[in-house]
């Protein structure tokens, strides 16, 4: 994770815009709408960094509330309303010092360090859509209204800096395409791909299960009828008559 946030913060520093392809600009713009839509509705939410990825998008973010997967139903009606407010996306140039000042006075702590991290004197992009700014070379789609077609996918976590000893963020997962179709082809083809999963199928069809105790091993109906014998003599298991059948 060290090396993300870091190349994020690199990236600020080049004054040249990517040349992002059609679907990752329109991912990118994703991720500030997303954005967006949480601090609306966790307005004491501190963003980090929010990148388009090869798949769709995620942001860390920083908030006491542990969001949840049902949170994101509220999550994408909230991204919705940004969608239909149609704010144009407009980018900005800020030195860095007054890039400073701006997201201290936003309380956006982690924006911040970022910045200080960043050489004095350099210029620095924005960018806003409706009443919301974030720091960032862009490129982006021209206004939220781009972004038609998305979904919140999952949670993970994401020490700030990759430093375990600093906050935790949570890593909020998302995707976008262009339209609806292709939207729903990708999460059905996600669904497929779930479905072949080859320990779910093993089991499933009794091919093979594997041991609570010892996860990494596993056994087959070719090796013979199950039987309590342990391999480790020592095993507490053993020892309070609970030995794992294998």
């Amino acid at each position: 994770m060290a090396d993300e946030h870091a190349q994020e913060i690199e990236h600020m520093i080049d004054p040249s815009v990517p040349n992002l392809s059609p679907v990752e600009t329109l991912r990118h713009s994703a991720a500030h709408v997303m954005a967006s839509a949480i601090k609306r509705l966790w307005p004491e939410a501190k963003l980090a960094f929010g990148p388009h990825t090869e798949d769709g998008f995620y942001y860390d973010i920083d908030m006491p509330h542990r969001l949840v997967p049902e949170d994101f139903a509220a999550i994408e009606a909230e991204m919705q309303k940004e969608v239909e407010a149609r704010h144009p996306f407009v980018r900005e140039e800020i030195a860095r010092d007054a890039a400073i000042e701006l997201f201290r006075g936003l309380n956006e702590t982690y924006k911040v360090e970022a910045i200080g991290s960043i050489p004095a004197g350099a210029t620095l992009t924005l960018y806003r859509s409706g009443d919301f700014v974030d720091l960032c070379r862009g490129p982006h789609v021209k206004s939220t209204a781009d972004v038609r077609a998305f979904k919140v996918m999952s949670i993970a976590g994401a020490y700030w800096r990759g430093d375990e000893k600093r906050p935790q963020l949570q890593r909020v997962y998302g995707t976008a395409f262009a339209d609806r179709k292709e939207l729903k082809e990708h999460l059905r083809l996600l669904e497929e791909a779930k479905a072949r999963d080859h320990r779910k199928l093993g089991k499933e069809l009794g091919l093979f299960y594997f041991d609570p105790i010892a996860p990494a091993s596993r056994s087959s109906p070719a090796a013979g009828p199950p039987s309590t014998t342990c391999c480790r003599p020592t095993c507490a298991g053993c020892t309070a008559g609970t030995a794992t059948k294998r």
